[in-house]
């Protein structure tokens, strides 16, 4: 027998899995970041000050691992990320996208004018994955990365 005549509705995700696959909404972190706007130069100031305060929480709030649904695609030992932990990984996206849209010397320039000054930045990237279960539907999980992402700014 033919998968197309089995599942004939079916269609396959294309596309990249983001936060707004995994996290339904209403989330605060949909708030935070719908308050901040598409990233730039103009609102890192705000990025960088929501980056800290949730790394704080974060640091104090951390996600957990939980037995995970292997028949449904979860790993056996599935990371449940907290949302300070989203968070702060999409903050650091944010970051990380502003500051390699310039060069560093235009960085540089452009910290002096927005009165930003030069730090650190590390989080644990969460990442996301689909699977697929024909018959019982699409799931999304988290991953968390094992190793810091670094943000010289």
């Amino acid at each position: 027998m033919n998968e197309k005549n089995m599942f004939p509705d079916y269609q396959p995700k294309i596309n990249p899995d983001t936060l707004e696959d995994y996290l339904r909404k209403p989330s605060n972190v949909y708030k935070i970041l719908e308050e901040i706007g598409e990233p730039s130069i103009n609102n890192l100031k705000t990025i960088i000050t929501n980056f800290v305060k949730h790394r704080n929480a974060a640091e104090n709030n951390p996600g957990g691992t939980r037995k995970g649904n292997v028949a449904i695609g979860a790993d056996i030992d599935q990371y449940y990320p907290s949302e300070d932990e989203l968070l702060v990984s999409e903050l650091g996206n944010l970051i990380l996208q502003v500051t390699e849209s310039y060069s560093k010397q235009q960085m540089k320039t452009l910290k002096l004018k927005h009165q930003i000054k030069s730090q650190l930045f590390t989080y644990y990237e969460i990442t996301f994955r689909h699977v697929d279960v024909m018959g019982s539907g699409r799931f999304f999980y988290a991953e968390k990365a094992t190793i810091e992402t670094k943000i010289e700014l």
